[in-house]
């Protein structure tokens, strides 16, 4: 399985073979579902609360009396059916966390990847010069040689922590920045095209070589 490479400036120097230790793996849609399903309900805050009858403020008096009236027995005016009464089986605060196991996760990471490959969606890209600050239009300029800025959102893979890379993209709205031993199944799963420095495909492949799943041919 082949990739396209580029320069530092975004212009294409050639086609690179995908590590197979990473890149030869079948597809598990399963996995897939399980880590963004956990991580989605991760990022819930559940702090959504509705007030039941015990809850809500007032109503201790017995609205009128319970005979001679015509009007309907009523205990309380806080009951659901009075406004302002209480929410009757109204949301309460939860706890939407869902663990997922590490095979799990590192077996979804290998799928989305190599559905990503088949779908001629990865680059590689030379690793940027640790001291090497651009401006963000120069940045975002990289990227439009690359050819991945008029097909939606892209991630950027890098394998070390260069701050100066990370400040030449945080205002590009389109890219996410991640880095190799910290990305989630959201960020690459979500991203139209996948940038991978090359410091961070070896990364990858150290990490999650034991994930792969061989294809059978």
């Amino acid at each position: 399985m082949k990739a396209l490479k580029y320069s530092t400036e975004g212009n294409q120097i050639g086609e690179v073979e995908l590590p197979a230790e990473l890149f030869n793996a079948n597809v598990s849609q399963g996995a897939i579902y399980e880590a963004i399903k956990a991580e989605n309900a991760n990022l819930r805050s559940g702090n959504h609360h509705t007030k039941g009858r015990s809850e809500v403020r007032g109503g201790g008096k017995k609205p009128w009396a319970q005979k001679g009236t015509g009007r309907a027995r009523q205990g309380s005016s806080r009951a659901p059916q009075w406004v302002g009464g209480g929410i009757v089986h109204g949301p309460k605060k939860r706890d939407y966390s869902s663990k997922l196991s590490r095979n799990v996760k590192r077996k979804a990471v290998v799928s989305i990847l190599n559905k990503k490959a088949n779908e001629s969606k990865i680059k590689i890209v030379e690793d940027f010069k640790a001291d090497d600050y651009l401006k963000t239009k120069d940045m975002y300029k990289v990227f439009q040689n690359m050819d991945v800025t008029n097909f939606g959102k892209f991630a950027l893979v890098v394998g070390d922590e260069n701050k100066y890379i990370k400040l030449s993209t945080r205002n590009i709205p389109t890219l996410k920045f991640l880095h190799a031993k910290r990305a989630v199944c959201r960020d690459l799963l979500y991203n139209n095209n996948i940038i991978i420095t090359e410091s961070a495909l070896a990364q990858l492949v150290e990490q999650y070589k034991g994930a792969v799943i061989k294809n059978e041919s």
